[in-house]
């Protein structure tokens, strides 16, 4: 009988040993909010961690309705990657409902001078520009997507130690394709320094910053919400002071009200991509910006 007891007791602790070998050799898990977020997250995880993102694919990361499909994602990740500079707002009070605690990593974190806070195309007709919350469209410049491949490489390096080395590998291996990519942006880029350009939202004035070009005005000035027709007439005057030759809609937008001014002013018109939605793949971010450098050689040469 006690030969039977001790073996039964022996056998509970092998269990238990071997449950916590599987618990400690899990994957760490890790949560992205939307598609740059997933792509520079996923370049520095590699094999190493599980990287799955929040939204299915087209949806929009500025406002989310949550399904239980994704309750149960949050409550399983260690560590949520999010952009910031409130783009993920409506991710909060739910990240702190979850059952399981998380790390929530944001990968603006830390850019304070390189932040840009008013644009004064904005306010056509309107004075001057007033101080806003920050342009959260930080992921279209490569410089600041580095930072951002940065405070992520920290993150899991904290979060997964045991993985520490081969995650700074990876980061590494990714930063020298995003200074590929940056240089080739700045090479296609360089005979349009200056240039007036006109875009549907106010999504790229870091993008134009790092490239020298030059926003002057955007078609809606809220996303989805049709300018008033005072505000279209400012535009045009600026379109003609500038002597405007391309406007650019969104791909993830309708393109008809940029359309019709691009008829209605003679410009060409071509479509760049936010990246904000698209295929979930690891090089979707390099491919998004190529494409987006393709369209501005084509629209302004």
């Amino acid at each position: 009988m006690r030969v039977t007891r001790l073996i039964w007791v022996v056998t509970l602790v092998v269990l238990g040993m071997a449950e916590t070998g599987r618990a400690e050799g899990r994957k760490l898990k890790v949560l992205t909010s939307f598609l740059p977020v997933y792509c520079f997250t996923m370049n520095v995880a590699g094999d190493l961690a599980e990287v799955e993102n929040l939204l299915p694919p087209g949806a929009d990361p500025h406002e989310f309705q949550f399904s239980p499909r994704e309750m149960r994602k949050l409550n399983a990740a260690d560590v949520i990657v999010i952009n910031g500079l409130q783009l993920e707002s409506w991710l909060d009070r739910v990240i702190k409902s979850t059952d399981h605690p998380q790390t929530v990593v944001e990968m603006a974190a830390g850019l304070k001078s390189e932040l840009i806070t008013a644009s004064p195309y904005l306010n056509l007709g309107a004075g001057a520009s007033e101080a806003t919350a920050p342009n959260p469209h930080i992921w279209l410049d490569p410089h600041l997507a580095a930072h951002a491949v940065t405070n992520i490489l920290n993150a899991l390096q904290k979060a997964d130690p045991t993985n520490a080395a081969g995650y700074e590998r990876n980061a590494r291996q990714y930063l020298a394709r995003l200074e590929k990519l940056d240089g080739e942006l700045r090479a296609g880029l360089a005979p349009f320094k200056g240039k007036p350009v006109i875009t549907l939202h106010d999504a790229f004035p870091y993008f134009a910053r790092r490239y020298d070009l030059r926003i002057v005005g955007v078609v809606e000035k809220v996303p989805e919400v049709e300018p008033s027709l005072r505000y279209v007439g400012e535009l045009g005057k600026v379109i003609r002071s500038e002597k405007v030759k391309a406007i650019f809609s969104e791909r993830q937008s309708s393109p008809k009200l940029a359309e019709q001014m691009a008829r209605d002013y003679h410009l060409a018109v071509a479509q760049l991509d936010t990246l904000e939605t698209g295929e979930f793949k690891p090089d979707a971010y390099e491919e998004g910006m190529r494409n987006n450098l393709r369209a501005l050689e084509e629209a302004l040469k």
